[in-house]
């Protein structure tokens, strides 16, 4: 997939690659809404021109997009960290997909090498401010806290009406920040799954089929991962609360591996089926906006475990 290009065509790609990314970023500030889909798939430009022009080329466009980013935005840490973290996850995507690995450990080390990356960085800056990365994470807790609490009594105030129960909403609050590092690695892991699924069609409509990433709807978690998911059960009643919490964050997560393969169930039978578009587009709109369909769609991921709802052994 990458080869060697005349020097005129690399040039134009490694621009093409950064406007790309920069028109990308300038939604999310501009449109905060439509913002919130466009962060992911801020990942694709870097990692189709890593695919098409090789290593070096999408470095350079990690680093100029950061670059004018930082120049026009005069906010060096944040973005650099933040919008950095996405852009590398295009360049990993594409070191490991190149590699023909499975599909789970494209994901897998995708993720490990930008946390490496991330957590590489903190440290340094908190060696150059002289601050603990203990205490970049506590101010951020306690900022949060703040503001949220601030929230809270403008809304009291605004809306007196709404009765609003500001201890009720701290609670949901605070269980939010307990939550927050599972919430955070599901949507990351949806962003590294959607881009993978993106970057496929794009090959695909060029001719170029990646055998690792091809049938994503025959995907299935390792069998073990169910040992994990009654453990971290069990562990959730133990009267210790940090082990608890750390089990609630873990079983979220292995809930959420159970939702990809739910999906992946879904889309075996949509295909074999040959579902309507339409059809596929209003049953995936109801697992984003109906919990109970989204919680449907876990129990199907789990029970093809024992079930095996799509044959996948009887057919290879």
């Amino acid at each position: 997939m990458t080869g060697t290009l005349i020097q005129p065509t690399i040039i134009k790609n490694i621009l093409t690659g950064v406007l790309l990314c920069i028109l990308i970023i300038a939604l999310i500030y501009i449109m905060p809404l439509i913002g919130v889909f466009a962060w992911m798939v801020l990942p694709l430009p870097v990692l189709f021109y890593r695919l098409k022009t090789g290593r070096n080329a999408s470095g350079i466009i990690i680093v100029a997009s950061l670059t004018m980013l930082v120049v026009f935005t005069q906010n060096f840490a944040f973005n650099t960290l933040y919008f950095g973290s996405l852009l590398m996850t295009g360049f990993f995507l594409g070191e490991f997909i190149e590699k023909h690995l499975s599909v789970e450990k494209i994901m897998l080390y995708t993720c490990f090498a930008v946390l490496g990356t991330c957590a590489a960085v903190l440290f340094i800056y908190s060696l150059i401010y002289a601050q603990g990365i203990d205490n970049l994470i506590s101010n951020y807790i306690s900022r949060y806290h703040a503001l949220s609490s601030q929230l809270f009594s403008e809304s009291a105030q605004l809306y007196p009406e709404m009765n609003v129960d500001r201890q009720m909403l701290e609670k949901a609050s605070s269980l939010f920040v307990l939550i927050f590092p599972s919430i955070f690695i599901n949507s990351y892991l949806t962003m590294v799954w959607l881009n993978i699924i993106l970057i496929k069609k794009v090959l695909f409509k060029k001719g170029i089929i990646v055998k690792s990433i091809e049938n994503l709807n025959q995907w299935k978690a390792p069998d073990y991962l169910v040992f994990g998911v009654i453990a971290l059960s069990i562990f959730i009643f133990l009267p210790i609360y940090t082990l608890k919490i750390i089990a609630i964050n873990c079983l979220i997560i292995l809930m959420f591996v159970y939702f990809f393969q739910g999906i992946a169930v879904a889309s075996f039978f949509f295909q074999k089926k040959r579902w309507p578009f339409a059809l596929r587009f209003f049953f995936y709109t109801l697992i984003a906006i109906q919990p109970l369909f989204m919680f449907l769609v876990i129990g199907f991921g789990l029970f093809d475990t024992w079930i095996n709802f799509r044959k996948l052994d009887t057919a290879m």
